[in-house]
């Protein structure tokens, strides 16, 4: 038996027979495989590009959070371990400070306040942050409760425990975060007794 040849189909056959595959697909896959059809040759033989650059506008934007978060941090320790310079570090040249009182820079906001409460014994703290970054600026509130005494002599014959929010705004400058704003609102306060804790007696 002599082996034939298979016959060659002619270009023409080939065209035909690749556009009735076409016809048939569409017609049993709907607009899935109308989808399929439309997209462009390199799309349908190449994967798509990674999502790199998303992932590190993320990245970047998650880790701006976190050191805005850190910023507020200090600044909240600062004031109740009485660290006032590293209190007065935390604002950029020029910030807008209002705090019930008003204030022009971190330095002499630093410097009243440690006149205001000496070391009579105070606890602030901040919660559930709302931060948005763009780009080099950024915007939070803060809900906020604090608990202030005042020391003995002081004008002020009770401290206090208040609620209420800090509506902040941030600056990088230089790589690091300051605060350039922050507004205090407290929407209640409670009277509470001036307490100053007894000395250490000396260790033997």
């Amino acid at each position: 038996m002599t082996a034939q040849t298979p016959p060659t189909r002619s270009p023409w056959r080939s065209r035909v027979a690749g556009a009735a595959a076409v016809a048939a697909l569409l017609a049993g896959g709907g607009a899935g495989a109308a989808a399929w059809a439309s997209q462009p040759a390199a799309a349908q033989h190449h994967p798509a590009p990674g999502p790199s650059a998303s992932n590190a506008a993320t990245v970047q934007r998650l880790a701006d959070i976190e050191d805005i978060r850190q910023l507020k941090a200090r600044y909240f320790r600062s004031i109740d371990s009485k660290q006032w310079s590293q209190l007065a570090a935390l604002f950029t040249p020029h910030p807008t400070i209002d705090v019930s009182v008003k204030y022009h820079s971190g330095k002499e906001l630093a410097e009243k306040t440690a006149a205001l409460l000496g070391d009579a014994p105070t606890a602030h703290q901040g919660f559930l942050p709302e931060i948005t970054v763009n780009g080099d600026r950024a915007t939070g509130i803060w809900a906020m409760e604090d608990y202030v005494s005042f020391p003995a002599g002081s004008s002020y014959k009770n401290g206090f425990h208040g609620y209420g929010e800090y509506h902040d705004t941030y600056q990088r400058i230089h790589g690091h975060w300051y605060i350039s704003s922050t507004v205090l609102s407290r929407f209640r306060v409670d009277t509470v007794p001036n307490w100053t804790p007894a000395p250490e007696a000396p260790k033997k």
